[in-house]
């Protein structure tokens, strides 16, 4: 003991609790680590936004989705490369997509969450509205394009 200060002492025993807090208390409550993006595609000729969440963690995803738009999702509902919730008591819908997701999969979501929102906006699919959904997407994905960091 007499190589080691008694400063040393209590900024050791300081540094573990914090650790411990961190790693037992916060990550637990509060998802202190938990990484993701929330993004808005906000609505252009149809006054509804799209919500998109990026993130790896399915419990998070669940618990926004649970406490944003609908109570009734599981973790269940996360078990696959992404996922539409639609549009519930006016708020809007939220697609979730893991990171890294291939632009297949973005654009297969961001198709569910047009319909979602020509649907919200009594317009039926046909060969006459066909391009009115085809704006919709387009709008849907550039704005998802110009607000993530896509690696080309």
């Amino acid at each position: 003991m007499k190589y080691i200060s008694g400063d040393l002492i209590v900024f050791l025993i300081c540094a573990f609790i914090c650790v411990g807090v961190f790693y037992f208390v916060l990550d637990d409550k509060t998802n202190i680590t938990t990484k993701y993006e929330l993004v808005t595609l906000s609505g252009d000729t149809f006054d509804m936004d799209v919500n998109v969440l990026i993130t790896d963690d399915t419990a998070f995803a669940a618990k926004y989705v649970r406490d944003n738009l609908d109570s009734t999702v599981t973790g269940a509902d996360f078990d696959c490369r992404g996922a539409t919730f639609p549009i519930r008591d006016g708020k809007p819908p939220i697609i979730w997509l893991p990171h890294k997701s291939p632009v297949s999969i973005i654009n297969h979501e961001l198709f569910h969450a047009t319909v979602e929102v020509m649907n919200w906006a009594s317009v039926p699919f046909n060969v006459t509205t066909e391009e009115v959904y085809a704006y919709e997407l387009q709008h849907l994905s550039q704005q998802l394009d110009n607000q993530i960091n896509i690696k080309k």
